[in-house]
């Protein structure tokens, strides 16, 4: 029986030095308590009280550094009607404390908890009593306990430990002592703010004579039709000395189909029991990645009974479905590394996941939503989560495994050495590793799990200055997590780092890459704002790259929060990626416009347009090597409001970006690419359909007055990627026109494809005439078509960020049609709110 203890807290700060020892004073304070509930962090309920400003406007986080100089103090008074017996236990479960803890129950000091990566969970039968209780938590975000001798021992290795400006880059050195998200203490895309409270629920547990455990399924083959699951069932006899005589009882589920089910005589031993077996689903209904067949989903529900009992088990939602990493040689020095999902290599399309707020315990199961159904409908197929920030809500692995997209999960250790030498510090690392693969070896969408971010890349040629036991995290990346993994997820491919592989970390040979020394990161503007260096690109999964854009107008005007907006403000400076280097206005200039004085909705729209156009023709350049089975861009969505590396921003909204990487994710897609005046053309299929294209490809002038086009049909195989078509280019005005190759409309879809040949400022593009015409509204939902004279770039709509539409953004041929479709018509919508609009 589960009794949830959220509500009815009362929070208040202490000084830092108000230790545990003083717990019974602070417990009879009576004034200055704030009414809670959690899960909390505590800069919610001092916003709502007024003692801070929201720190993710304007500059206010500077306001909010004296928070983590205290100690903040949780207090819950609580009946417990009726005391358990001998044979039962009691336990209290805090699911999440951000970070350093200690735990009173009725006055006992009962634990100090110091990861907010596992929960605290302890039996208090013994110290429960009937009627009034009350519990009392004790919270600091954990560097109080470490200092500058504790790092000492890396400095003479000449390993930098992130000191930084204001806006803070690899954050407080100190952090690598600390089991928390290591961003909140500053990096280059968030603020310095570090959390602090009961950040996840809490409940009273009681369990009478046995308990379930973890549950594990696992798909053990895939057979013509049929799959062999193997079942792993945990269950406690909390008598210490005597058997006890059950009965097991487990159904599998597809929706409220029973597909199997059985009952075994299980003799339960004292403690802890495994309960093992096998079995085979007929016709089993398979889950695949988005994209690439449906997401199915079976349940399995276990019962237990005894002659005093019956107890039922959470059911366990998962999928049917093998994975695995391709690392086949591909020659004496290449290796491919392919994720392989029931027998199938998976062209893996996303990006990188941060927390979705700096403040991550107010995140809403709303905004889950919404960013991850945002994603699924940009076609992605897989997220990384990244080791700087936190493992995810439960709800937000659910919805991957609905909506198909796969999990890339990093264990949370980013861009540090790691003090691995230290004995507490081992056994709080293997007490998180148990949790978190217990907790998430159910899910379908969890793809890999992997050691940590950028620690072997950036580490690798420092080890030999490491003196003594000191191994900077390697103890766990390589022994520690791999034992683990193999142990309670065998079927659960893990990964040492990212990026790694081969004899140099990041050489793009073998394993993964993280792409920025020769993009975004490069000192030379001139390549960084090229898209044609990612032509360059030949690396076996790309992990991490990016480029920075602006925010819509909206959601410049929400973080400003009223104070005026001024390109280059103090304000305007804060929320800009540390790495950005000043590098939007000099690619408006290369791609947009001279101009000297741009106005603000010029620099949003030029600035937005140019990340838009970086990340579609950069994850056209990667898809395009046949050798490379993965594009993940970093990052998908933002903390709080900046000039970022995202495509949808904090506020949820989409930034122009979105529709260009959607477009370039593509299931169906046609790639264009020169060379040597060859142009080649590359189909990609995700699908398991055959796709049948009848084409034309050829010359088309802006001004829709000259066009050489040629007939083409061709068929694109399922799960392929190959050149569909080659032509010579020929004696052609680009600056005048664009090379083409043109789906006809039963072309499944597939967008025509344009030869980038010239930066957009170089073109002589007419003025656009665009028409529209709708076509129906049915409910929310609202479609039209739009179409132009002459050639029309980036065509838009003007309606408001929270407008969803199923392309904008996009280009237009002279005389092409392109049928949209408003997803989410607001009240009160007019059509003569579009207003068409193309960029000349």
């Amino acid at each position: 029986m589960i009794t949830m203890m959220n509500d009815g807290w009362q929070l208040r700060s202490e000084e830092l030095f108000v230790g545990p020892e003083m717990q019974s004073q602070v417990c009879m304070r009576t004034d200055d308590w704030m009414d809670v509930s959690v899960p909390c962090d505590v800069h919610v309920p001092l916003i709502a009280n007024g003692v801070i400003k929201e720190p993710l406007e304007r500059d206010y986080y500077k306001d909010c550094r004296w928070i983590e100089d205290k100690s903040w103090w949780f207090k819950k008074e609580f009946d417990v009607p009726e005391l358990p017996d001998e044979l039962s236990q009691i336990d209290i479960v805090l699911e999440a404390l951000d970070s350093e803890s200690d735990i009173f129950l009725n006055g006992i000091h009962i634990a100090h908890h110091r990861s907010a990566f596992y929960p605290f969970r302890l039996n208090t039968a013994d110290i429960l009593v009937k009627g009034k209780n009350v519990l009392l938590v004790r919270v600091t975000s954990g560097l109080e306990h470490y200092s500058e001798q504790d790092i000492a021992q890396l400095k003479h290795s000449d390993v930098w430990l992130g000191r930084n400006d204001e806006r803070g880059s690899w954050g407080d050195p100190r952090r690598i002592f600390v089991r928390k998200p290591q961003y909140e203490y500053g990096w280059d895309h968030v603020p310095r703010l570090a959390t602090c409270g009961i950040v996840g629920n809490v409940w009273l547990e009681q369990a009478n004579m046995v308990r379930y455990g973890a549950i594990h399924v696992a798909t053990k083959a895939l057979h013509d039709n049929s799959a062999t699951l193997s079942f792993s069932v945990e269950i406690e006899n909390l008598h210490a000395f005597r058997q006890a005589d059950t009965l097991l009882s487990l159904a599998v589920k597809d929706a409220n189909d029973v597909v199997f089910s059985l009952e075994s005589s299980v003799l339960l031993q004292s403690g802890i029991n495994h309960i093992e077996f096998e079995c085979e689903i007929e016709n089993p209904k398979l889950w695949w990645p988005n994209g690439t067949g449906e997401q199915n989903l079976y349940s399995a529900h276990a019962l237990l009974s005894s002659r005093e009992h019956t107890i039922t088990a959470q059911p366990v939602r998962f999928g049917i479905r093998t994975i695995s990493i391709d690392q086949s040689p591909l020659n004496q020095t290449e290796r491919l590394f392919a994720i392989v999902v029931n027998g199938k290599k998976i062209y893996c399309k996303g990006a990188d996941w941060v927390p979705a707020d700096c403040i991550y315990a107010r995140v809403t199961d709303e905004k889950y939503h919404t960013l991850l159904e945002e994603a699924a409908n940009a076609n992605f197929n897989m997220i990384r989560i990244w080791g700087g920030g936190i493992y995810e809500k439960d709800i937000f692995y659910d919805l991957c495994d609905r909506l198909g997209i796969m999990i890339w999960q990093d264990f949370m250790f980013s861009c540090a050495m790691y003090p691995d030498n230290l004995e507490w510090f081992r056994h709080e690392v293997i007490q998180e590793i148990e949790y978190q693969t217990k907790r998430l070896r159910n899910h379908a969408s969890i793809a890999l799990f992997c050691g940590n971010n950028e620690n072997h890349w950036f580490f690798d040629k420092l080890w030999e200055n490491v003196s003594g036991k000191f191994r900077g995290g390697q103890t766990c990346y390589n022994e520690i997590i791999p034992r683990i993994v193999k142990t309670n997820c065998p079927e659960i491919p893990y990964w040492r780092s990212s990026p790694y592989g081969g004899d140099d970390p990041n050489s793009g040979s073998e394993g993964d890459q993280h792409r920025w020394n020769d993009s975004f990161m490069n000192p030379d503007m001139a390549v960084r704002i090229s898209p044609e260096e990612f032509d360059k690109t030949h690396a076996k999964f790309i992990s991490e790259y990016g480029c920075t854009g602006p925010l819509t107008m909206q959601s410049t005007l929400n973080y400003h929060a009223g104070e005026p907006v001024i390109i280059g403000s103090s304000i305007w400076r804060q929320h800009i990626n540390r790495f950005e280097k000043d590098a939007t206005l000099p690619a408006i200039r290369k791609h947009y416009s001279d101009k000297p004085d741009l106005s603000l909705e010029e620099f949003l729209l030029y600035g937005s347009l140019f990340q838009g156009m970086m990340y579609a023709y950069s994850l056209e350049s990667i898809r395009l090597d046949a050798d490379c089975w993965g594009s993940l861009f970093w990052d998908y969505n933002d903390s709080w409001g900046e000039i970022g590396w995202s495509i949808i921003d904090y506020y949820c909204a989409r930034k122009p970006s979105y529709y260009f990487v959607k477009r370039a994710f593509s299931c169906k897609k046609l790639i264009m690419r020169e060379k040597a005046g060859i142009v080649q053309v590359m189909g990609v299929n995700d699908t398991p359909d055959v796709c049948d294209i009848q084409a034309s490809y050829g010359y088309v002038s802006f001004d829709g007055k000259h066009a050489n086009l040629q007939p083409q049909s061709f068929t694109l195989a399922p799960f392929s990627r190959k050149v569909v078509l080659e032509f010579d280019k020929g004696d052609v005005d680009l600056a005048s026109g664009c090379v083409v190759a043109i789906p006809d409309q039963t072309g499944h879809g597939v967008l025509p494809a344009l030869l980038r040949a010239k930066d957009f400022k170089q073109l002589s593009i007419p003025e656009a005439s665009l028409a529209i015409r709708w076509l129906e509204q049915n409910g929310g939902c609202a479609e039209f078509e739009v179409t132009s004279d002459v050639f029309a770039h980036a065509v838009h709509f003007g309606l408001g960020a929270d407008v969803r539409l199923s392309d904008e953004y996009f280009d237009l041929l002279p005389g092409e049609t392109r049928r949209v479709c408003i997803e989410n018509v607001p009240d009160g919508f007019s059509k003569s709110q579009v207003k068409l609009r193309s960029v000349r």
